[in-house]
């Protein structure tokens, strides 16, 4: 639960550089309050826009703004100073795939992915649909530069990891090849969720990327209570295909917080560190704020986050 809203002054604050941006915008102390872990967020955005572009490597995912139709948010991502972003192909496939890629790039927009649906592992005669859907994310990514495309690899047959794993090596195979052919990776996302994934952590993943050729997901939202994760992330090291950002408040017993990922800030998790980690194994990717966004979007709370995240690479020298 968030703690009760108190006087918050200068000197309590030093480090706090991802406030510049709304002081600067003329937000003031007193419109500050704190989350559960001490760190401040506007109660209003003043309604302007970030004029400065955001850092090169920041990325926010369609996932995050779920209801929104592409073309909204083509107008947040530049309202917000983005310059890489996330996209999901539901989204891209009802406003036009050669449209998408002509308005990204007059917006010289950068990717840091694209989002796929899972396969239907159980049932084969599924593969050849869901790998040309595969097929045309790869050719979106590459025609704007480069980047990832990933997908959950799908739900498995119970106590079955093995088969899982090969008729998951089979169904994206020609998906990998193609991939390295357009120089675009393809990627799986260990999920936490049965009905999407079989795997479910970065100790299997790796197994999964020796079998299959698909890179991983490093999903903070999704690992962070693994045994020596930050290991496992330094570990994955050359085989990372994209670092996603989000936070999860735990709390305690008497109050036990919600359990879901949301936005970086506004839960407990120590993502300095873990996105240290990802650096140290080579990593030079995007980093991209993904959570499911459903309903309504809280665009102050996503501005306060990326200025808080975008403050965080540039801390890291990245």
């Amino acid at each position: 639960m968030p703690s009760r809203s108190r006087q918050v002054c200068d000197h309590e604050m030093p480090h706090l550089t991802c406030l510049s941006p709304y002081r600067a915008m003329g937000v003031s102390r007193a419109a500050l309050r704190l989350f559960a872990n001490g760190t401040p967020r506007p109660l209003a955005f003043v309604g302007r826009a970030m004029t400065n572009p955001l850092h090169p490597r920041l990325s926010l995912s369609a996932m995050a703004t779920f209801d929104w139709t592409f073309e909204q948010d083509l107008e947040f991502w530049t309202r917000a100073g983005l310059r890489c972003v996330g996209l999901w192909d539901r989204k891209i496939e009802a406003f036009g795939f050669e449209r998408a890629v002509d308005e990204l790039k007059r917006r010289e927009l950068a990717l840091s992915c694209v989002i796929f649906g899972p396969f239907t592992l159980l049932d084969p005669s599924c593969w050849d649909a869901e790998r040309a859907s595969v097929l045309r994310c790869i050719d979106v990514v590459q025609a704007l530069g480069g980047g990832a495309v990933y997908g959950p690899p799908g739900k498995g047959a119970f106590d079955s990891w093995d088969d899982n794993a090969a008729r998951y090596a089979e169904a994206i195979a020609p998906c990998v090849a193609y991939g390295e052919s357009r120089g675009v990776r393809v990627a799986f996302e260990p999920t936490l969720r049965p009905q999407m994934s079989f795997v479910h952590n970065l100790r299997d993943s790796l197994d999964l990327t020796e079998i299959s050729g698909a890179d991983i997901v490093v999903d903070i939202g999704n690992c962070y209570a693994e045994r020596d994760v930050r290991n496992w992330i330094r570990r994955v090291g050359a085989r990372i295909g994209l670092v996603q950002v989000s936070d999860v408040t735990i709390g305690t017993i008497a109050t036990p917080g919600a359990g879901t990922r949301g936005l970086p800030g506004s839960g407990e998790l120590p993502i300095e560190e873990f996105l240290r980690a990802a650096i140290a194994a080579g990593y030079a990717g995007p980093f991209e704020i993904e959570f499911l966004g459903i309903g309504d979007v809280d665009q102050d709370a996503v501005l306060a986050s990326l200025a808080r995240m975008d403050a965080m690479l540039h801390r890291l020298g990245v």
